[in-house]
C-alpha cells in the first residue's frame, strides 16, 4: 500500500525527528507553544485492517505565511508509519518537533490514601486502630519520586533499562499538640472532621504530547496531510449463506465497524481484505513520545510479527437477519445490493469502500455489503489422520480390535463467480429462515473455491481399521536409530442411510510406501518433515454411494518405525 503517492511526494519536507525522552519542556519551548496556534485537522479517510489497526489521513488549511502551529491529541503512529506533508505546491513543511508537556486535571478520590491527599492543610481525625484514634493536622503528603539512573549503556542494547523507576511514596505528615507525626499513610483506617465536610477531589497531572509544525504557505490556501497508522480501530467481517436454492447460493456479507480511536464524521472508510505484511505495527514511533531511547531500540530490534488473521477463527458474531420479501419464498435471509458500493484493488489486497461513515469513539457500527448468488455443491467429507505419530512410532491396532466409527462432515463447495473476493469471516449457513451450522469461510480470489462445513452427517455411518500384518525387525538404521518394517492394511467401510444419492470424498494421510489401494485412489505426495524416513502422502477417493448402500475400500502400505 503506497503511503505517498508519487505526484505528492516531491512536497515534502525534510521532517526532523526529536529522538529524545524529554520529561518536561524548555522554557523556550513553552514560550513557542504559547505563541503558537493550534492546527484543526480533519479526519478525511482511514483504512481498517482487522487486527485492530487502522491507517488514518488528516488534513489541515495552513493560514498565509510562515507559522508555527500545534497539532495535539494524536494516537500513537506505528513507527515508520507517520507523515506530515503538503498536499500541493502552495504550501512547504519546514520541521515537526514532539514535545511534552503537563496539565492538571482534577478527579475524585477513590481511597482513604487519596482522600488524606485531597484535605491537606485541614484538621481531621485520624483512625490508627480499633483504639487509637488521633486529631492532627495534615502537614504534607509524599509523592512518588522518580529514581535517577545513569546514562543507558549503548554496548547494553536492546538490553538496556526501558525506563526510569519510580519509587511509590507512602509517607504523610500530621501536626498534633505540637508534634510532628511521620505516619505510612496505608495504615490509616478511617478519615473524619468535625470542623465541616471533608474534601473529595484531588489533583493529577497528566501527560500530554503534542508536535510543533514549522510550515509555510505564501498565498494560503494551503494543506497539510498527517498520515499514519494506529491502534484502535477495526472491522470483522461476516456472512451468511442461504443454500434454499439447489443450484444457486446466496452469500451476503456486512461489517462491524468498532471504533475505539475518536470520533469519526462522515469519513470514507477502507475496509482491507488480504494478508498485509505490518513489520513494525508494535512498534511505537519515536514522535509519540512513548519511550526512552533505550525502550525504541529494544522494540525496534524485536519487532512483532503481524498476526495472522485466519487464527481468529473463533470469533462469533451474531448475524442478523431481515425480511426478504423474494418472490416464490417466504422466508427470513439478510439481503443487500448486488454488489458492493465501491471496491479496488491495490496489489494482493482488496478494499472494500465505505462512504459517509459516523461513528462515536466508544459506538459500533453494522454495515451492510453485498450479497452475491454463485453455484455451489454439497459435499460429504471424511477425513483420516495418519497412524505414525511425530516420534515416528506406529499406534498400532490389534487385528482383534472393533472398528473404529469416525465422523463424516456436511459441507458445501462454492465457487465465488461475484466481482469481489470474500475475506476470512464467520458464515452462518442458512436454507430459509432455519440456521444449519456455523463455520469460518476462508479468504478466496474472485473465480476460487472455497469449502463451509454445515455439520456432522450423522446419516453417514463411516468406520475404519488398520491392522499390522507384518513386521521385520530392526530392517534399517536412520540418524542413529533403529527401525522396523512394517506392513499395514486398512479398511474402510461408509454407509449411506439418506434417501439420496450422495458423493462421499475421502482423504487418508499415511506415512510410509504405498502398495495398493482398492478401488484405486488419487495419490499425492506431500512434504516430508526434516529427518523424516518415511515418504508422506495423502489418499484420496471421491466415491458415489446410493440411498442404503455401502462402500468398502481396501488399501496397504509399508512404513519404517521406531523401536
Amino acid at each position: 500500500m503506497s503511503m505517498l503517492p508519487e505526484n505528492k511526494a516531491t512536497a515534502i519536507a525534510s521532517i526532523l525527528l526529536c529522538w529524545c525522552w524529554v520529561l518536561t519542556p524548555s522554557a523556550s519551548a513553552r514560550a513557542d507553544e504559547t505563541s503558537s496556534s493550534a492546527l484543526k485537522t480533519k479526519l478525511v479517510s482511514v483504512s481498517l485492517f482487522k487486527n485492530g489497526l487502522g491507517f488514518v489521513t488528516r488534513a489541515g488549511e495552513l493560514p498565509k505565511g510562515a507559522s508555527t502551529l500545534l497539532i495535539e491529541a494524536l494516537p500513537a503512529p506505528a513507527h515508520g508509519t507517520f507523515w506530515v506533508y503538503s498536499e500541493n505546491n502552495e504550501a512547504t513543511v519546514k520541521d515537526v518537533v514532539a514535545f511534552e508537556s503537563q496539565t492538571v486535571e482534577r478527579v475524585e478520590a477513590t481511597s482513604v490514601a487519596e482522600m488524606i491527599e485531597a484535605n491537606v492543610g485541614q484538621t481531621v481525625d485520624v483512625r490508627l486502630s480499633e483504639k487509637e484514634t488521633v486529631r492532627a493536622k495534615i502537614s504534607s503528603v509524599a509523592a512518588n519520586r522518580v529514581a535517577d539512573l545513569p546514562a543507558p549503556d549503548p554496548s547494553g542494547y536492546p538490553y538496556a533499562p526501558y525506563g526510569q523507576a519510580v519509587e511509590l511514596a507512602s509517607l504523610i505528615v500530621l501536626q498534633s499538640s505540637g508534634k510532628t507525626i511521620a505516619l505510612n499513610r496505608n495504615d490509616v483506617q478511617q478519615l473524619s472532621s468535625t470542623e465541616g465536610p471533608l474534601k473529595t477531589a484531588i489533583e493529577r497531572k497528566k501527560r500530554t504530547v503534542g508536535l510543533r509544525l514549522n510550515a509555510a504557505s505564501p498565498a494560503g490556501g494551503g494543506r497539510v496531510v498527517v498520515q499514519y497508522l494506529a491502534k484502535g480501530i477495526t472491522w470483522a467481517p461476516s456472512c451468511a449463506i442461504e443454500i434454499s436454492d439447489a443450484k444457486k447460493a446466496r452469500v451476503t456479507t456486512k461489517a462491524e465497524i468498532i471504533d475505539e480511536i475518536e470520533d469519526l464524521d462522515d469519513v470514507s472508510v477502507s475496509l482491507v481484505t488480504g494478508f498485509p505484511n505490518l513489520k513494525f505495527a508494535d512498534v511505537t514511533d519515536p514522535m509519540a513520545m512513548r519511550g526512552n531511547l533505550a525502550t525504541f531500540l529494544n522494540n525496534l530490534s524485536n519487532p512483532a510479527q503481524y498476526a495472522d488473521y485466519r487464527g481468529r477463527g473463533d470469533v462469533v458474531m451474531q448475524q442478523a437477519v431481515m425480511d426478504n420479501n423474494r418472490v416464490g419464498r417466504e422466508e427470513l435471509f439478510p439481503t443487500y445490493a448486488t454488489g458492493p458500493q465501491e471496491g479496488q484493488t491495490r496489489e494482493e489486497l482488496f478494499f472494500y469502500d465505505q462512504r459517509n461513515v459516523t461513528l462515536k469513539k466508544g459506538e459500533r457500527g453494522y454495515y451492510p455489503m453485498f450479497t452475491a448468488e454463485v453455484p455451489y455443491e454439497h459435499l460429504y467429507e471424511w477425513k483420516i489422520g495418519d497412524a505414525l505419530d511425530e516420534q515416528e512410532q506406529y499406534r498400532n491396532r490389534d487385528e482383534g480390535a472393533s472398528e473404529k466409527v469416525e465422523d463424516v462432515w456436511h459441507s458445501i463447495r462454492l465457487t465465488n463467480t461475484s466481482n469481489v473476493p470474500w475475506t476470512t469471516a464467520p458464515a452462518l449457513t442458512m436454507q430459509g429462515d432455519k440456521v444449519l451450522g456455523q463455520d469460518l469461510i476462508h479468504y478466496t480470489s474472485v473465480g476460487g473455491k472455497t469449502t463451509v462445513r454445515i455439520t456432522k452427517a450423522v446419516d453417514i455411518s463411516a468406520e475404519q481399521a488398520e491392522y499390522e500384518v507384518a513386521r521385520t525387525r530392526n530392517a534399517a538404521n536412520f540418524y542413529g536409530y533403529s527401525y522396523d518394517l512394517v506392513e499395514v492394511r486398512g479398511k474402510l467401510k461408509a454407509t449411506n442411510f439418506k434417501d439420496k444419492n450422495i458423493t462421499l470424498t475421502i482423504t487418508k494421510e499415511l506415512s510410509g510406501e504405498v502398495v495398493k489401494t482398492l478401488p484405486a485412489a488419487k495419490v499425492e505426495q506431500t512434504a516430508r518433515g526434516l529427518k523424516k524416513v518415511n515418504p508422506k502422502s495423502a489418499l484420496t477417493w471421491e466415491l458415489p454411494i446410493k440411498p442404503r448402500d455401502t462402500i468398502e475400500i481396501d488399501y496397504s502400505y509399508k512404513v519404517y518405525v521406531r523401536d
